[in-house]
């Protein structure tokens, strides 16, 4: 009959599993299959009367070695009496010897030591890739998270419900995993070490941490996919599609509204000419983002006609902290944008040999405006063009506030106006 069992050890532990399996041995019970998946640890056991006579061993196979090797070992083993009965993982493979009088495979600690110095190579390999391994997991975070951490927290109050539990959760399942591996690792070494020093080492704990670490992990995961599931009922990022100016309910500026005196609006774009859809989104951080655009042609007071654009964001934070960070990761990716998009038309060669790159100049200033805690402006030129394109990000309280003009609408008249709104408001 069939029975099975919890592993109680570590698996680096191979004092305490040899004693473990000739405890259950002298119980009546032979080892019939040690679990594929070492984190389940249900191990299956059969009653056999012949076992309280037989004992167990354990020899080090180290992370590589091969089917044909394996055999070899088996077949050198068996001439003294061991037959192989399966794998501890990819740690030890399990030899059982029916034979009282047959020799033990290791007599002495330090025959061992020399068994298991191939398998502490391997060791440092997989302890060197656990490190690396969450460094690959947010490869596509670092840069932000070390160059741009202010635009990288911004990104997390914009969008609360979804990236902060999705980053909680690789951490904590990262954490898990290397946990594990680092943990296997000084358990090996622990037991070379005494080896090394000519004694048999102590069996440890009898507590079995890799079924601890996939009970904590499935939780994670539950809970996760829970949420998940959760926020697809609700409505998911919570992000809406305006009809126009009537559904913008937040302090704004119109694009007719920042023409200079003496111009005239022919006609607005469409959505599909701005390429832009007015979108209104929410997170549990910031309640409030919109992101708004118009265009249109218009008649310059010297009588030309002229492209102008008028693209505005506005943020409300839970707090005037959380909306300082949200500023500051703005103007930070504003500038980034700015330097990212030179360097890119710079080493992609797309300009004339005239032209000095993709801007005559980029400049960033910070300002101070009454009404407002904090102002930046930046202005830059392409090259070939007379307009400079401007963009101005502030901040009041919890509010945040970008504007970008472009053509012939004007951004100090948009800013007058929109503080003004701004405090209207207050």
């Amino acid at each position: 009959m069939l029975v099975k069992k919890w592993v109680p050890c570590p698996l680096w532990d191979v004092t305490g599993l040899q004693d473990w399996l000739n405890e259950e041995a002298a119980a009546g019970y032979a080892l019939s299959e040690w679990p594929r998946w070492n984190f389940i640890g249900w191990v299956r056991f059969r009653e056999d009367a012949t076992a309280p006579r037989s004992r167990y061993c354990l020899d080090p196979i180290g992370e590589r070695l091969g089917e044909a090797e394996l055999r070899s070992r088996t077949g050198s083993y068996g001439e003294y009496g061991w037959r192989y009965v399966g794998k501890v993982g990819q740690l030890y493979a399990i030899y059982r010897c029916d034979d009282p009088e047959a020799p033990a495979l290791y007599s002495d600690p330090e025959s061992l030591s020399l068994a298991m110095k191939k398998q502490m190579r391997w060791m440092w390999l997989g302890l060197l890739f656990w490190l690396i391994w969450p460094v690959a997991l947010f490869w596509d975070e670092w840069p932000l998270l070390f160059h741009y951490p202010a635009e990288f927290a911004r990104e997390l109050i914009l969008r609360a419900e979804v990236l902060i539990p999705i980053y909680g959760v690789m951490l904590a399942l990262a954490i898990l995993a290397v946990s594990w591996g680092i943990g296997t690792f000084l358990g090996v070494r622990r037991v070379r070490r005494f080896l090394r020093r000519g004694a048999w080492p102590p069996a440890g704990p009898r507590r079995y941490p890799e079924r601890r670490y996939f009970r904590i992990g499935c939780i994670i995961t539950l809970v996760f996919v829970l949420y998940l599931g959760a926020m697809l009922i609700s409505g998911g990022e919570r992000k809406e599609n305006l009809s126009g100016p009537e559904d913008w309910d937040f302090p704004h500026v119109t694009l007719a509204e920042t023409l200079p005196e003496g111009a005239e609006l022919l006609w607005e774009y469409s959505d599909a000419k701005l390429i832009h859809r007015d979108t209104r989104e929410r997170s549990l951080l910031a309640p409030e983002q919109y992101d708004v655009a118009q265009g249109a042609m218009v008649k310059a007071p010297d009588g030309k006609a002229k492209e102008a654009r008028f693209y505005l964001e506005f943020v409300r934070a839970v707090s005037p902290s959380l909306a300082r960070t949200v500023y500051q990761g703005r103007v930070e990716a504003q500038w980034h944008t700015l330097n990212d998009y030179q360097e890119s038309w710079v080493e992609n060669s797309l300009f004339n040999d005239n032209d000095q790159g993709a801007y005559v100049f980029h400049r960033k200033e910070e300002l101070s405006w009454p009404g407002l805690d904090a102002l930046t402006r930046f202005t830059w030129q392409y090259a070939g063009e007379t307009d400079v394109d401007t963009v101005y990000v502030g901040l009041a309280g919890e509010r945040v506030f970008a504007f970008h003009c472009i053509g012939v609408s004007d951004p100090d008249i948009a800013l007058e106006l929109f503080v003004s709104r701004l405090d209207d408001e207050n």
